[in-house]
């Protein structure tokens, strides 16, 4: 049974029973906070989602919006070992600081906020919040870092039809408040809307501002250098094996390592300059609502990159979920997507050249992800995203298109 700590209102004082902490008695998977708030019949606020330490292991916390104990629990003092040293968005007192700056960016444009605050995804980077107000439905993300809010003004600024509508940033608190752009693409069954949706992506590969962009801190990642990076990682063993990478996998990339470098290669003569790039252009990144196609989520947005490397990406996401609404009905769909986005980028004939890049689309992303977060140190020691060993397990099954 999971164990989990629940802070006091007052941020002081956590839940204690008799014999320690509170245990959730059952649990679904991802279901944690919804099963401990009907156990013990209060309003929970998650704060952090626990992990394993090599010495001990940290606990999920939660802060309880009302202040009555349940029945065999009672409120105690919280020792050192409760306290975690994470993000602003982790400590007790977040749900009224988030509803204080909330309010204050709502007050700037003239809304008014209905009701209270939802939580719908936190962790270490990031934390994402929905609220309803006068004008309609909003969305507040903090960041570690302030980028993604000055990416997304710049791009509100210069592209207003790419994003959903922009209230307020607070660069220096890493804070952005957008209005809803619609619906999630992967909940959308219309294949216009997704062919819409390719097209605003090239359409903002081509005119993205990349000097801009770089000044914002996005990064540059050219083909030339990536194929490099690319091939000395699928080289190098020891890192691939401190990622997990199994043995099996790690023969078919390294016996991969000459297709990779003639498919960058054959990449490289098509022409094609680096581009703005939006990074982690997926579905779900995607909205289709009263501005038509739009992107949000430019926490990873780069300067300068091959085009392919987005595309692939969303084709690869879109292909590999067969019950989206959108895949039954239009058994063409990869077809129809690879057709709109190149005609939209200016190279139609380039169909075969794309669809064998795939596989280095998923690479891409996977030595980005390693620089990024070989070293990491996140609120749980000893852990860190494994974005790479994923990405690499589907490269493998990708590499047999070169």
């Amino acid at each position: 049974m999971p164990q989990v700590i629940i802070w006091h209102p007052d941020g002081r004082r956590v839940l204690r029973g008799a014999h320690g902490w509170p245990a959730v008695t059952s649990e679904k998977p991802g279901q944690l906070k919804e099963t401990a708030e009907r156990q013990f019949n209060l309003q929970l606020w998650p704060l952090h989602e626990g992990g394993f330490t090599p010495n001990r292991e940290i606990l999920p916390q939660f802060r309880a919006l009302t202040a009555d104990p349940p029945p065999g629990l009672t409120w105690e003092e919280a020792d050192s070992t409760s306290v975690l040293h994470g993000r602003e968005w982790q400590r007790p007192s977040w749900p009224e600081w988030a509803t204080q700056l909330l309010d204050t960016a709502l007050d700037r444009v003239g809304w008014k906020r209905i009701g209270d605050l939802s939580p719908i995804h936190s962790w270490d980077l990031a934390t994402v919040i929905r609220a309803e107000t006068n004008a309609g439905r909003v969305y507040f993300k903090m960041a570690e870092t302030g980028r993604e809010a000055s990416v997304t003004a710049l791009l509100s600024q210069t592209l207003p039809g790419l994003v959903p509508p922009l209230l307020c940033t607070d660069v220096e608190k890493g804070v952005l408040v957008s209005a809803s752009g619609g619906e999630l693409l992967d909940g959308v069954g219309q294949v216009e809307a997704w062919e819409e949706v390719a097209q605003r992506l090239a359409q903002f590969q081509q005119k993205g501002d990349p000097v801009a962009l770089a000044a914002l801190g996005c990064p540059t990642y050219p083909l030339a250098e990536m194929a490099e990076r690319i091939d000395a990682f699928l080289g190098d063993l020891p890192t691939l094996r401190d990622w997990g990478v199994e043995e099996e996998s790690l023969s078919t990339l390294t016996e991969a390592r000459p297709a990779v470098r003639a498919a960058f290669r054959n990449l490289t003569a098509l022409g094609l300059p680096d581009l703005p790039a939006h990074r982690d252009a997926h579905p779900r990144n995607a909205l289709h609502g009263e501005r038509g196609g739009v992107w949000f989520d430019w926490s990873e947005a780069a300067s300068a990159a091959h085009p392919f490397m987005d595309a692939g990406w969303f084709l690869w996401w879109t292909l590999g979920k067969p019950n989206l609404p959108v895949s039954q009905p239009y058994t063409d769909l990869s077809t129809r997507l690879v057709s709109t986005y190149l005609t939209a980028l200016g190279c139609p004939d380039a169909s075969k050249l794309f669809l064998k890049g795939v596989s280095l689309a998923l690479l891409h992303r996977a030595v980005i992800y390693d620089s990024r977060f070989r070293h990491w140190e996140g609120t749980v020691h000893g852990w860190r995203p494994l974005y790479v060993p994923y990405y690499l397990r589907q490269a493998v099954r990708e590499l047999i298109r070169l």
